[in-house]
């Protein structure tokens, strides 16, 4: 067992210096899309309402509206560098406020009781008010620094888990499909069979349309029917009446972002386990609708139904969890027995809204 690394101190914590890292624009972008919701601008106006009036009662009875003007100016700058801290955490305005406040407040306090008398209360206020406003800005830019950081770093990794989940869906993209497409080729081609040409024809158009397809997280729905109506294509050469198919996605749904290779999984194991394997071959479905806020793709069969292959594949889990990456988990995959017979698998989608 490896020992874990001790924990360092954190001198820059310690003395409460502010963090090193700058992001930039296009990082901010990325881990802050709304970078001050309306739940905080209101939280944060109610808080300023409730104790600007207490404030206000407590010094003007005492005669002391240059301490009154003092924290409202106060307030504004503490309110200013707050947002922008929450905005943007490395940016110049709050990191500038940061080490302006104690000096400029300082400043402040002694002219005010160089010029003016004012009592220990107030001067107490007016110290503890500007120790809170940096205490409070410091925390801020620290915890918004971290929270933006390990936002970046999720993202990073939930980028790299995708990049593997697709290059795992692109190794198990039915290699034996290509093995079993080219011996029949090769065959045809040596017994001068007329359907060579054709099935070679498709072949091609079914590479051209899945080598690139990997390239990306996410797709349109129309790209991967394209790369399904090649497969069915190639699969119609080799198994002829056997293969009965359809495809039926509207135009409205066929911008629907998908993972790659989604939907052809689930034709080729339609294909592999439904149609195959039986003697009369089959009849495949693919088709889509809107339905409740989501846009659902369904894959139908009319084999023998599901079985313990076809549920427990490698390929559907890895389905599955590209599915969670990149959509959430309002987006899942089922599989069960279909309406008559066979096997429908399901995927659903979450629509922008």
């Amino acid at each position: 067992m490896i020992p874990s690394a001790a924990p360092s101190i954190d001198w820059r914590t310690v003395f409460m210096l502010l963090p090193q890292r700058r992001f930039t624009a296009a990082e901010l972008a990325r881990a802050v899309p709304v970078p001050l919701s309306p739940t905080l601008k209101t939280a944060i106006a109610m808080n300023l309402g409730l104790m600007a009036p207490l404030l206000v009662w407590a010094f003007w009875r005492r005669g002391a509206a240059p301490t009154l003007v003092f924290m409202a100016v106060f307030f504004v700058v503490v309110a200013i560098a707050g947002m922008s801290a929450w905005r943007n955490p490395s940016g110049t305005v709050a990191r500038v406020a940061y080490w302006v406040m104690p000096v400029g407040g300082g400043l402040a306090v002694g002219m005010l009781l160089s010029r003016i008398g004012i009592d220990r209360l107030q001067v107490a206020a007016m110290a503890q008010l500007v120790a809170l406003g940096v205490l409070g800005l410091w925390f801020t830019i620290v915890h918004r620094h971290q929270y933006i950081e390990m936002r970046l770093l999720e993202l990073a990794e939930r980028e790299r888990a995708v990049e593997m989940a697709q290059r795992l869906a692109s190794a198990q993209l039915a290699p034996h499909f290509l093995f079993n497409t080219l011996a029949s080729v090769q065959h045809w081609v040596a017994t001068r069979d007329e359907r060579a040409a054709p099935l070679l024809q498709s072949l091609t158009r079914y590479l051209r349309s899945t080598l690139p397809m990997f390239a990306c997280a996410l797709h349109p729905a129309a790209d991967e029917i394209e790369a399904v109506r090649h497969y069915l294509d190639v699969m119609q050469a080799r198994l002829g009446a056997r293969l009965v198919w359809s495809v039926d996605v509207p135009a409205t749904l066929r911008a629907v972002m998908l993972p790659p290779g989604l939907l052809l999984t689930l034709v080729e194991n339609a294909v592999e386990h439904g149609i195959d394997p039986q003697l009369a071959g089959g009849r495949l479905a693919l088709r889509a609708r809107a339905e409740g806020g989501q846009a659902v793709f369904e894959v139908q069969d009319n084999g023998p139904g599901v079985n313990a292959p076809r549920g427990d594949g490698i390929g559907l889990a890895n389905s599955r969890e590209r599915l969670l990456l990149t959509h959430g988990p309002a987006a899942r995959l089922e599989l069960g027995p279909a309406p008559g017979g066979g096997c429908l698998a399901t995927v659903h989608i979450p629509l922008p809204t």
